[in-house]
């Protein structure tokens, strides 16, 4: 236990690799944002809002993309627990392996139909764009939970900031006054999806490159996690689903 205890407390590849994800996001949702009809394929409360502001209107054509990026995220959330439930007994780094390999996949799927029909604002292209981005974004969501860092999403984040905030507070309470690992690492995950978003806005002029962006963070997440190997996250097998 004790040995777990301070690993826990070290930075590692899995803390890379999942800060990159966090920078994938980031960039995703920006490029979504500015080019895919204003919707965000990994933050589904953002979604929630725009969804109810095109609903109030009675905008349903507005509240199309929306509910486009909520399906998309769904299916892949859901087809990423079907993977996981299928791979009891198995290594859990191998199934985060695997998940962040079909979001790869994705994510070239998504590059290749940017790079050929252009970047559409409307219409069956840019729901298409839209339903593939988030179908990645839900795949990720579920990697990131498996890697098994407490508190940390590389998604959703209303609730980590909720997590940072007390424990700046506690921090302020004692001596030294210092967060701990856990609040670093949430906080490293806030300032990665921040990145990512920054870095799609400097680079929106160049929207060949921009398109990009979310697939190499997500390349170099692969390769960071695949070098944690096993020991980062959950137990390096988990148990048969079955009886």
């Amino acid at each position: 236990m004790k040995d777990a205890a301070s690993a826990s407390e070290r930075f590692d590849a899995a803390d890379a690799g999942l800060a990159l994800l966090g920078l994938a996001a980031g960039s995703m949702d920006a490029l979504a944002f500015f080019h895919l009809a204003a919707v965000f394929p990994s933050a589904m409360t953002g979604n929630t809002a725009l969804l109810g502001l095109a609903l109030g209107r009675g905008d349903l054509v507005a509240a199309s993309s929306p509910l486009t990026a909520f399906a998309g995220f769904f299916v892949g959330a859901a087809l990423a627990a079907r993977i996981d439930l299928a791979a009891r007994g198995r290594p859990a780094s191998r199934v985060v392996v695997l998940l962040l390999a079909i979001e790869t996949g994705l994510l070239a799927a998504f590059v290749a139909g940017w790079r050929l029909g252009g970047p559409p604002s409307h219409g069956a292209g840019a729901y298409g764009l839209i339903g593939i981005a988030s179908l990645a974004m839900g795949v990720q969501s579920a990697a990131a939970r498996l890697v098994g860092r407490s508190g940390i999403s590389t998604v959703v984040f209303t609730s980590t900031l909720t997590s940072i905030a007390a424990a700046v507070a506690e921090a302020l309470d004692r001596r030294p006054r210092a967060l701990s690992c856990a609040a670093l690492r949430q906080a490293g995950i806030v300032l990665s999806y921040g990145a990512g978003a920054v870095l799609a806005g400097l680079l929106a002029a160049h929207k060949p490159s921009v398109v990009f962006l979310p697939l190499l963070a997500v390349l170099g997440a692969l390769a960071f996690l695949r070098r944690a190997g096993p020991g980062a996250g959950n137990p390096a097998i988990r148990p048969d689903a079955s009886p």
